[in-house]
């Protein structure tokens, strides 16, 4: 993700107010998605995200037999579909109860980057409570808080249309502004494959939407929040009627762990949607250089934790 898209995301959760400079660099990987929220106190994800780093065998996408829907061009290769609904059911099967409105996303994630004279990447670990419906104060807590930055920011709710203002400080004002809420479990979405779709063309502001922008916007609306069963799967589903996505059948995260995704060449980026090779379950979205080498520090976040839990701050 670009300095823009995570400060649109930032802009978009808290508009019309700006947000301090030291958020910037961090709510986007704050506002991930995940595969569907455990209940604290009961059964907790462990959850992981490939961060493959650019390797001969990642690079060498499957680009053989495509599937033509209804006589459109040809969409996703016949082995990322094949991933994709295998996806898909997986998120139908998945029985997990909606949180209560007063609950909140715990996110945690780890996220690599490249330290500029150094050969092993830099670590920040951040976690994110951010409210359910979108009106309880969140909260966002990172391990390597920018120069000059908070280790703490809270999140203000939106309350009667109106949420505090941040202070130069990060710190909430008494005055307050116009403000829409941002709920982080979002029931409103599509349920169907080919309005998913729709939706995600609309995401993007242009006349014209090209495949690389759609695809982009699937891992947008993942950092956005929490996706209900059913929109999850017409996601994936969704994911198989754009042309150009391909299966990279085997990749590494950062933990070593093997995983299996679909992904998209793009001018600049590769977009990588990660599964579990077993479960089928969502692992992780991660944005790949197209020139990354084997010997360039590739950009990418690792989420270790996600549940629900009852307040910010809470961890267990």
């Amino acid at each position: 993700m670009n300095d823009r898209q995570m400060v649109d995301q930032v802009r978009a959760l808290l508009e019309p107010a700006e947000p301090p400079s030291h958020l910037r660099g961090r709510v986007g990987s704050v506002i991930a998605g995940a595969a569907g929220p455990a209940r604290s106190g009961r059964t907790r994800w462990r959850l992981a995200t490939v961060g493959a780093v650019a390797t001969t065998g990642v690079l060498a996408l499957l680009v053989s037999s495509v599937v033509s829907i209804g006589g459109d061009p040809p969409a996703a290769t016949a082995q990322a579909a094949e991933i994709l609904h295998r996806a898909a059911d997986a998120a139908r099967a998945d029985q997990t109860p909606a949180p209560r409105p007063d609950e909140f996303v715990l996110t945690e994630s780890k996220e690599y980057f490249p330290v500029v004279g150094q050969k092993d990447a830099g670590t920040s670990v951040t976690r994110s409570w951010m409210s359910v419906d979108g009106t309880h104060d969140g909260l966002i807590w990172t391990s390597d808080p920018a120069a000059g930055g908070r280790q703490r920011t809270v999140i203000p709710g939106c309350r009667g249309g109106r949420a505090a203002e941040w202070g130069p400080e990060g710190n909430l004002l008494n005055s307050t502004r116009p403000c829409t809420p941002a709920p982080a479990y979002l029931s409103g979405l599509p349920t169907d494959a080919a309005a998913m779709l729709t939706y995600l063309k609309g995401m993007s502001k242009d006349t014209e939407v090209s495949s690389e922008q759609t695809f982009a916007n699937v891992g947008v609306l993942i950092r956005r929040g929490y996706l209900p069963a059913q929109s999850r799967a017409a996601l994936y589903e969704a994911a198989t009627k754009i042309p150009g996505v391909v299966a990279s059948p085997t990749v590494t995260d950062a933990a070593g762990r093997a995983g299996t995704a679909v992904s998209l060449p793009g001018s600049i980026d590769r977009y990588d949607l990660i599964f579990d090779p077993q479960t089928y379950q969502f692992l992780s979205w991660q944005t790949v250089p197209v020139a990354a080498d084997v010997g360039q520090q590739a950009r990418h976040e690792v989420i270790l934790n996600v549940t629900i839990v009852d307040r910010a701050g809470q961890t267990s």
